[in-house]
């Protein structure tokens, strides 16, 4: 050990040391909370999105991936924290290494330093990985999904490593032009008129508000009613309720109740009432100028030929304009409004790599599923087919 990183690892000792790869001292760390002050200190370089922020990934850690063992990988040299992987790993016997918050975490991958953004190239990302690949042992691979090819104009050092197409797109869009450049980017015509009729509509129901909860009480009852629409459309669809669980439902809730701090409000609920009712919701992660969607909630009731979904993101990104933010992405999974409302759509990838011999059959099953589902999403004639499938399968179901 040269004296440089005796004194690394002397200044910086927080968890289990992997290895050293040049002036970087790799360390796996159990628990977000060790080095908290590091974690923040970085973030503040404004390098990452929400799913890379401290208090997300503690609050996924300690309830929706209770289960599961945290894997966070840091990176120092001299100056301190370079990088966070902030990873869990799942299974006993076969080990899958992915992000922290699975498939709850729409933008995914590490939060990083900009002069490790600047400095990296392929040679050392790929002995970092291989100091990671060799540290967990028995039949393991990674499924690190959901990433974006660039980070705030850098290469995301991702790439370096074996990389497949994403099944998912991200969308985001512009808010810095105003609600009528987003309205001309596509459809802007129909947007306006449609606009102007829900209103009147709503006017005749007893008149609209887009409420933000903000007491715990408005919050718990909000999530709630999220909570109970997103059942209902569930079943009605076909497909498994992703928010049913107890501990999923205490992740969202915990984050709805963090206060606003640093620029960071890890769970804003906008919810549009209608004569008092609600009649849909979004909610989404505040970064700084940069609004992240997360989730989205209708009531198939009296208002729902109305198109409330639409009436709620109009009402939204109005909202976020006048508030001052630069940025909304509606996060990942091809729907027809988002290609309609984001003039920005993202190529995203996934690294999925054996980490042992014995799972090389695995991820190659793994990769051909992928491929299936791209193949599926991406024709929208077998996709609406397999959609009325899940629909006709429903009718036999009883919701819970």
């Amino acid at each position: 050990m040269s004296a440089l990183q005796a004194t690394i690892e002397n200044t910086y000792n927080t968890g289990a040391s992997i290895g050293y790869v040049d002036e970087y001292h790799i360390q796996s760390i159990n628990q977000p909370e060790l080095i908290k002050d590091d974690w923040q200190k970085l973030e503040q370089q404004g390098m990452g999105c929400i799913y890379q922020n401290y208090d997300w990934v503690r609050i996924a850690c300690n309830t929706i991936e209770k289960n599961n063992s945290p894997y966070i990988i840091t990176a120092r040299n001299k100056d301190g924290l370079q990088f966070v992987l902030p990873m869990v790993i799942e299974g006993k016997t076969f080990k899958k290494l992915r992000w922290a918050g699975n498939t709850h975490a729409n933008i995914c991958g590490g939060l990083y330093a900009e002069a490790f953004l600047k400095l990296i190239d392929p040679q050392t990302m790929q002995e970092i990985f291989k100091l990671i690949k060799n540290s967990i042992s028995g039949i393991a691979q990674s499924e690190l999904k959901n990433q974006p090819l660039k980070l705030h104009g850098y290469i995301n050092p991702m790439t370096y490593l074996s990389q497949g197409a994403s099944v998912n797109n991200m969308y985001d869009m512009d808010l810095r032009d105003g609600i009528d450049v987003i309205l001309d980017a596509g459809s802007g015509k129909r947007k306006r008129k449609l606009w102007r009729k829900q209103n009147r509509v709503a006017e005749s129901m007893g008149g609209c508000e887009l409420f933000i909860p903000s007491s715990e009480e408005e919050i718990s009852e909000s999530l709630k009613t999220f909570f109970d629409l997103k059942a209902i459309r569930f079943h009605e669809m076909g497909i498994k309720n992703v928010f049913e669980a107890k501990d999923t439902q205490e992740f969202f809730l915990e984050m709805a109740l963090m206060p606003k701090a640093n620029g960071v409000k890890l769970f804003e609920i906008y919810e549009l009432r209608i004569g008092g009712k609600t009649r849909a919701m979004y909610a989404a992660g505040i970064y700084g100028n940069y609004c992240q969607a997360y989730v989205n909630a209708v009531a198939y009731d009296e208002f729902a030929e109305h198109s409330p979904g639409e009436m709620v993101l109009y009402a939204m990104i109005e909202h976020l304009i006048a508030e001052g933010y630069n940025k909304l992405d509606l996060g990942v999974g091809d729907e027809r409004y988002k290609r309609s409302w984001c003039p920005n759509i993202h190529e995203l990838f996934d690294t999925t790599l054996p980490l042992s011999k014995s799972a090389i059959p695995f991820v190659h099953a793994g990769n051909l599923k992928n491929s299936a589902k791209r193949y599926i999403r991406n024709n929208p004639d077998i996709w609406l087919k397999v959609k009325k499938i899940r629909k006709f399968k429903a009718l036999f179901i009883s919701p819970k």
